[in-house]
């Protein structure tokens, strides 16, 4: 992701603002994709929020498997 929105400039300081892009990134659309992927491993009968708990839920696991 970084190539893609860092690197070519789809994603600046502008567009980020008032953080900084790497930060948005990770903050921001990183998240946000993982949401709608879990959604869509439900046929999209998963609500956002539902899916947010369940990507929410699964931090500790995640962590515990590949470090923080």
């Amino acid at each position: 992701m970084i190539k893609l929105f860092l690197e070519t400039n789809i994603l600046t300081f502008e567009k980020s603002k008032p953080q900084k892009p790497i930060d948005y990134l990770h903050e921001v659309l990183i998240p946000e994709t993982i949401i709608r992927l879990i959604s869509q491993d439900y046929n999209n009968q998963l609500s956002l929020e539902k899916a947010k708990s369940i990507m929410n839920n699964s931090a500790d696991f995640g962590a515990y498997m590949y470090g923080d």
